[in-house]
C-alpha cells in the first residue's frame, strides 16, 4: 500500500529525501497540514517547522525567474508594521530550488478545518453519544458529535472572537490579509490557551486604491474577488472572515440553500448554481424578505448566535453581499463575538453549548442547568439608577478557578479585551474571589452592604449571595458596577 505521505510528496512533484533551505539545512516533509488559495504548507520531521510552497497548475514552482519574484514580494514583509503582538507565523528561510519558504509553527495547534471536516465514518457503530438519537439520520447525527467533541458553539466563538482580533490589528495598521480561509486559521488544541496565529503571510499588503492582487480560496473568496471585479480590500478579508464564521458555527455555508438543493443541471453556457453563490448571485439562507434560497439545514440560529450576531451575518450577506460598502468592518467582530462567547456556559452531559439565561435546561440533551455564577454589568451614572446591562458573563461553578476578562471590568479594547483580571476559586468549599492584576480600582459590596476596597482575597459568602447580590464598582472614566449573582440550588 502506497502511504499518504508518498502520495502528497508525488501529487506535488516533491522530492522524497527532503529539499533545503537557503542555508542548505535540510528539511524532510511528512504530511498536508493545510491548502490555501495559492499554496500547500506541509509538516516537517522537524515540530517546531513547516515548509509552504507556490502551486502552479498543481505543481510546486521551480522556475527561477518565479522564484526571485516571490522572494522580492516575501522580503516585503520585513517592511511592514507587523510586529511580535501580531500572531503571524512569518518566512524565516527562502527554499533553494522551490518558490516557497520555512517557517515556525507552533506546537499544540491546529486548523481551523479540523472543526469543519466531519466526513462519516466507514463503521460508525459506537461513534455517536448517548445524547444524539439513533432516529436521526448519520448525515446529521455524525456532524453534530464532531461539533459537540470540537468544543461546541463555545470554543468556536473563542476561536473567532480571537481571530477577528488579529485581523482588526492588521487593519488597523493600513494591512490586509489577503486569503482567510480555515486552512490558514489555527488554534489551541488545549482550551486553558486561548491563541489564535495566522499561517500564511503570502498576501499581506498595504491596502491601495488600485486594483489589488486576486486570492482567495474557494467558498470564502468575497464576490467582487471572484468575479474579478476588484482586488483584495479590508472588506474582503472581513466577507471570508464571515463566511468562515457562519460556517463555523451554524454548520451551513451561508449561502448553501434551497436553490442549490434543487439544481438539476444547467443549460450549456449557463453557470451552476454552486458558481451563482459564490459570485454572491444567491440570496442569503436566513434572508427576511427573500426566502428563495431559505434553509432549514444546520443549527438552530437562535441556539448559537445572539441577536447581535445575527445582525451582523445579515448585513454581510444582504447589503454587504452586493455592495461590499455596506459590509460591517471586522471592528464591529471582536467585541459581538465576545459578548456571545461570555453569555454560553457549555454542557457537561453532551459538550455542546447554550444560553443559560434562554434555557432552563440543555435544548441538546436535556440536562439541567449548571449551577454558575452570573456578572451583569452596568454604566454607572451619579444619582441614576441602574438601567441598561452592557456586558453578561457566566461561568459555570466548578473547582478550578473561574477567570473573568478585562472585557467584563471596562469598555471593550481590542489589545486587551482578553487578559485575566478576577479570578472566583474554591479553597475547602468556600468561594473566594481576588484581582490578579492592579490595572484596576475596585470596590466590593460586604455583608452590610459597604463599599470596600477590593485587597488581596475577598470571601464570598454563598448563602448570603443566594439570597442578594454582591456589588463590584470599578472605577475610570466610565465607571462600571458589576452584579455578582448566583443562579442555581
Amino acid at each position: 500500500m502506497v502511504s499518504k505521505n508518498k502520495q502528497d510528496l508525488d501529487q506535488f512533484g516533491l522530492p522524497k529525501q527532503g529539499l533545503q533551505d537557503e542555508w542548505g539545512q535540510l528539511h524532510k516533509l511528512t504530511k498536508v497540514l493545510g491548502r490555501g488559495g495559492q499554496g500547500v504548507v506541509f509538516r516537517t520531521t522537524d515540530p517546531d517547522l513547516v515548509v509552504k510552497f507556490i502551486l502552479k497548475d498543481n505543481q510546486v514552482v521551480t522556475n527561477t525567474a518565479e522564484k526571485e519574484t516571490y522572494k522580492k514580494k516575501l522580503s516585503k514583509l520585513s517592511l511592514y508594521p507587523i510586529n511580535s503582538e501580531f500572531n503571524i507565523a512569518k518566512p524565516l528561510l527562502m527554499l533553494k530550488e522551490q518558490a516557497g519558504y520555512v517557517m515556525q509553527m507552533m506546537q499544540g495547534m491546529q486548523s481551523v478545518q479540523t472543526m469543519l471536516d466531519h466526513k462519516k465514518p466507514k463503521d460508525i457503530q459506537g461513534e455517536l453519544p448517548g445524547w444524539l438519537s439513533s432516529k436521526l439520520p448519520v448525515e446529521i447525527s455524525y456532524p453534530l458529535a464532531h461539533y459537540a467533541k470540537t468544543g461546541g458553539s463555545k470554543q468556536r466563538l473563542a476561536i473567532l472572537m480571537q481571530t477577528a482580533t488579529e485581523l482588526s490589528k492588521l487593519h488597523s495598521v493600513g494591512l490586509i490579509y489577503g486569503d482567510i480561509s480555515p486552512e490558514n486559521v489555527f488554534y489551541s488544541v488545549d482550551r486553558d490557551f486561548n491563541h489564535v496565529w495566522f499561517i500564511d503571510a503570502d498576501n499581506i499588503r498595504f491596502d491601495t486604491p488600485k486594483h489589488g492582487s486576486i486570492v482567495y480560496t474557494p467558498g470564502y473568496g468575497a464576490p467582487e474577488v471572484v468575479t474579478k471585479q476588484d482586488g483584495c480590500r479590508p472588506q474582503t478579508d472581513c466577507y471570508s472572515f464571515v463566511t468562515l464564521a457562519f460556517k463555523l458555527l451554524a454548520m451551513v455555508a451561508p449561502f448553501d440553500g434551497a436553490a442549490l438543493d434543487e439544481d438539476g443541471g444547467w443549460d450549456e453556457g449557463e453557470i451552476s448554481t454552486e458558481d451563482k453563490a459564490q459570485q454572491g448571485l444567491l440570496p442569503f439562507i436566513d434572508d427576511l424578505i427573500d426566502d428563495s434560497n431559505r434553509s432549514n439545514s444546520g443549527l438552530p440560529r437562535d441556539l448559537v448566535l445572539t441577536p447581535e450576531l445575527k445582525t451582523l451575518f445579515a448585513k454581510t450577506f444582504t447589503e454587504g453581499r452586493v455592495n461590499s460598502w455596506q459590509r460591517p468592518t471586522i471592528y464591529h467582530w471582536p467585541e459581538a463575538l465576545a459578548a456571545a462567547h461570555d453569555a454560553m456556559i457549555p454542557c457537561s452531559g453532551c459538550n455542546m453549548s447554550y444560553y443559560p439565561t434562554d434555557h432552563k435546561e440543555c435544548p441538546y440533551c436535556k440536562l439541567s442547568v449548571p449551577d454558575y455564577f452570573q456578572l451583569n454589568c452596568y454604566q454607572w451614572q451619579p444619582n441614576e439608577p441602574l438601567q441598561k446591562n452592557i456586558w453578561q458573563s457566566v461561568h459555570v461553578a466548578k473547582d478550578v478557578p473561574i477567570t473573568v476578562p478585562d472585557r467584563v471590568l471596562q469598555t471593550f479594547k481590542v489589545d486587551r479585551h482578553d487578559q485575566a483580571v478576577l479570578e472566583l476559586y474554591q479553597i475547602e468549599g468556600d468561594w473566594f474571589i481576588r484581582q490578579l492584576s492592579d490595572q484596576h480600582t475596585i470596590l466590593i459590596t460586604d455583608s452590610q452592604g459597604v463599599f470596600k476596597p477590593l485587597v488581596g482575597q475577598w470571601h464570598v459568602e454563598l448563602d448570603a449571595l443566594k439570597q442578594q447580590e454582591i456589588l463590584l464598582y470599578v472605577q475610570s472614566e466610565l465607571p462600571r458596577v458589576i452584579e455578582l449573582k448566583w443562579q442555581g440550588k
